[in-house]
């Protein structure tokens, strides 16, 4: 009996003496190779409320689908992601007094996911201050930097893709390649519709004024009902309607052209849109035939392959919304910062951010950048929804056909910023004729 009791307090002692030494050993690698693993904190600034409730949600989820992932396969020196997200209603005033109290409390590494310029000004003036490194998955809108505005170029926020003034002269090629004569706007009246504007008109001038341009409207964000925009589109009568964000009734603009007997042969939606999961909102009847501005090539295998994991997440009758796959490859793109970096200082992640590149879904790489935030030289696809249920989403009788695929120009923000110096939008009631 006492050989038993010597024999288990020796067993006793040596497990002790083993789980202490791994403690130690554990403790002594701390110390000297400086290996932590600490969580890399993203705070979601995110409008579920507000006129850009509508397309908000959707971020959300594909920043929890890209956490999810990478905390299932790990970051090399660091525990995972923790991901918090907060409503910023669509309110500069909210996200400020949010983002205030979670930069004292939770004390976030990387924030991002605002989706209006209305919302993203107070994170140009705030992460520089605050030292938060902040993305926004969409593209970048150039009037909010311009005068008189007062929203400092930061390298502290940085975006996905191209100027919203590429995208206006986008459209403007589009529309002029496809034969139109006569072009109408239909933009938010902020500072994403007048950068769209600008950069339609800035096409228009340097082509040689090829069609006219008419009718121009910009519409208030919370703007639902468009019967008397659409009076005035079927009263003008034009071949091509180019359509940047305009708010709250957004999705349902073509719909009610439509109804009023008013949509033009050509109805290009802004890179808002973005894909199949738009037109899905739409309806087969708003959406058929309209084309977008898209962030992705639909006939790729890593278009599909992200598809597939959303359904996995989501159910098999979602699919990935407005920008998703944007804000799915810039939580990639941050572990793959953080892993070279090895470090959470805020000084080197964003020094660091300017030259890492990383793709994984959509047509461009997120970055490199210019130093400023803008992701230079990215591309810009225009896909068309055209009749025929796809593989992908059988349930839906449209499917997405790759139309072309555009380079824009490597120039930095303070370049664009240059050369729309003195620039102003397209104006209602301003005639812009066609060359005669």
């Amino acid at each position: 009996m006492l050989k038993k009791i010597i024999k288990s307090s020796r067993n006793k002692l040596m497990i002790i003496m083993i789980v202490g030494a791994l403690l130690l050993v554990g403790l002594t690698s701390t110390l000297l190779f400086g290996e932590t693993r600490e969580y890399i904190r993203i705070l979601g600034t995110v409008s579920f409320s507000g006129p850009a409730g509508n397309i908000g949600p959707a971020y959300d989820r594909a920043i929890k689908l890209a956490v999810e992932e990478i905390n299932s396969e790990g970051i090399m020196g660091f525990a995972g992601i923790e991901y918090k997200v907060i409503d910023i209603e669509t309110k500069p005033s909210v996200l400020l007094r949010k983002l205030g109290r979670e930069a004292a409390t939770w004390k976030p590494d990387v924030m991002g996911g605002a989706a209006l310029e209305t919302t993203i000004r107070p994170l140009c003036t705030e992460a520089p201050k605050l030292k938060i490194p902040a993305f926004v998955g969409g593209h970048l809108s150039m009037s909010k930097y311009m005068p008189p505005g007062e929203v400092p170029v930061t390298k502290w926020v940085v975006y996905y893709g191209y100027a919203d003034y590429f995208a206006g002269q986008l459209a403007g090629k589009f529309f002029h390649e496809m034969g139109a004569k006569k072009v109408g706007i239909i933009a938010g009246d902020y500072d994403w519709g007048y950068s769209n504007s600008m950069g339609l008109k800035a096409y228009w001038e340097k082509a040689g004024r090829p069609f006219e341009i008419a009718p121009i409207i910009y519409t208030p964000l919370d703007k639902t009902d468009y019967s008397t925009e659409a009076m005035i589109v079927k009263r003008e009568n034009p071949d091509a309607i180019f359509c940047p964000y305009t708010g709250a009734g957004w999705f349902t603009v073509p719909t009610q052209l439509r109804d009023a007997g008013a949509i033009p042969e050509i109805f290009l939606y802004g890179t808002t849109y973005s894909n199949l999961g738009g037109a899905i909102i739409t309806g087969e009847y708003g959406a058929k035939n309209i084309y977008t501005l898209a962030d992705h090539d639909p006939t790729s295998d890593a278009w599909k392959k992200f598809v597939r994991k959303w359904k996995v997440k989501y159910g098999e009758l979602a699919f990935p919304e407005a920008y998703t796959n944007n804000y799915y490859q810039v939580i990639h793109w941050i572990k793959e910062v953080y892993e070279k970096a090895q470090t959470k200082d805020p000084d080197v992640i964003i020094d660091l951010m300017q030259e890492t590149s990383f793709q994984n879904v959509c047509i461009s790489p997120m970055g490199p950048l210019d130093g400023f935030g803008n992701n230079w030289g990215a591309k810009g696809a225009i896909i068309r929804f055209v009749p025929g249920a796809s593989e992908l989403h059988p349930v839906f009788g449209l499917h997405e056909e790759l139309v072309g695929v555009y380079e824009t120009p490597r120039l930095t923000m303070h370049q664009i910023l240059e050369e729309m110096k003195g620039m102003t939008r397209l104006e209602p009631g301003t005639s812009y004729p066609m060359a005669r």
